[in-house]
């Protein structure tokens, strides 16, 4: 019963996931509306929280079980869901972004441990199944947003997805215990891990500009109303799925992870310079473009976490899953805010051209793996 409990609180949980993706960014043009404010900065701040919650759920799952960690986390994000939805003031607005981050980067860690305790056999199934969940809540959470982006705060219902995790999981026995102290880390398993640790802030960036504006960029550059515009998250994961599912598809017809990513991305690279380069004069043209971006992108990190820990034996494997979400996490910090520096508005060719910078060098990172890539033997 306490097993079945527990599986039950981490597809709620993962669903808080999904929810808190999608409703930040879906909301973005009516709270800018209602705020009279830029508030494009609430998607490198939401992606800061994220990065704070990650480094913080490493000592939390040391010393305590993961259920802990996934009530904590979960709470942050129904009352981030709340502030969001109730903000009148960029201040408040940008606040509750960071908490829902801190809140998501908290489940997000504590979710995979909890998922290894609970999964029979091999996790692969049960967390594929839980991203999949993720998928379904963020393109449902934008539909939402849209029937609701002229009562904003009535959007405060969707609070209620994380807060069915804690409703689950009170009272639940532990199920899993703290986890043990990371295995040691060496030079060699680290140079191993570079390029990959180099190429996850750069995927994760470039994802975090294409969701986190996935509602402001349509809404800019066609001048659609807010409502409407919300849908422009929901499209983009959508696009995620089919890229998912068809990257599934071709690794079952044995192509190669490696060619898979680097195609994908060095193609992704070169159609978002044409999107760039179209967007003043045929922007619709510009964002079918776009779309076609996010499907090659899909797999992206999955396939370079599950590359970079093929490098490792399972001892640091689970050393290091905590330090390769933080790098990612760092990108999805730091890139849209140096897009914002740069380029000022995030619909703007500026943005495409520095994303396809980015995607560009990941095929480089990946021909430096391939040719220093053998697997590290455990430490005796």
């Amino acid at each position: 019963m306490a097993a079945r409990r527990l599986r039950v609180g981490l597809f709620a949980a993962f669903g808080g996931l999904g929810v808190t993706a999608a409703f930040v960014p879906a909301v973005l043009p009516s709270a800018e509306r209602a705020t009279g404010a830029d508030l494009s900065a609430a998607v490198p701040v939401l992606f800061a929280g994220l990065l704070a919650g990650v480094l913080l759920s490493g000592p939390l799952l040391v010393r305590r079980p993961p259920r802990t960690t996934l009530v904590v986390g979960s709470l942050l994000q129904a009352v981030a869901v709340v502030g969001v939805a109730l903000a009148t003031d960029p201040g408040v607005f940008l606040a509750s972004a960071a908490i829902a981050g801190l809140g998501f980067g908290l489940v997000e860690a504590a979710g995979s441990v909890a998922a290894k305790a609970a999964g029979t056999g091999s996790a692969t199934g049960l967390l594929s199944a839980l991203m999949g969940t993720v998928a379904v809540c963020a393109a449902v959470t934008p539909l939402v947003v849209a029937l609701g982006a002229e009562v904003r705060p009535a959007l405060s219902v969707l609070a209620a997805v994380p807060l069915t995790t804690v409703a689950v999981l009170i009272g639940t026995p532990a199920g899993a215990r703290a986890t043990e102290a990371p295995a040691r880390r060496d030079a060699r398993s680290l140079l191993v891990l570079l390029p990959f640790a180099l190429a996850l802030p750069l995927y994760v960036g470039v994802e975090t500009v294409l969701s986190g504006w996935s509602a402001v960029i349509p809404e800019r550059v066609l001048a659609i109303d807010p409502a409407v515009a919300a849908l422009g998250t929901s499209a983009f994961w959508a696009l995620m799925a089919v890229g998912r599912f068809g990257a599934a598809a071709l690794r079952r017809a044995a192509v190669p992870p490696l060619a898979l990513l680097a195609t994908a991305t060095g193609a992704a690279a070169v159609l978002l310079v044409l999107a760039g380069v179209l967007l003043g004069e045929q922007p619709v043209a510009a964002l079918v473009i776009l779309a076609g971006v996010v499907v090659l992108l899909a797999p992206s990190y999955g396939l370079i976490l599950g590359l970079a820990l093929d490098r490792l034996d399972p001892a640091r494997s689970a050393a290091v899953t905590g330090a390769l979400v933080a790098c990612g996490a760092v990108g999805g910090t730091f890139v849209p805010a140096l897009v914002l520096l740069i380029g000022r508005d995030p619909a703007s060719s500026v943005t495409f051209l520095m994303s396809a910078v980015l995607c560009a060098v990941i095929p480089l990172l990946m021909l430096v793996a391939s040719r220093s890539g053998r697997p590290v033997p455990a430490l005796r």
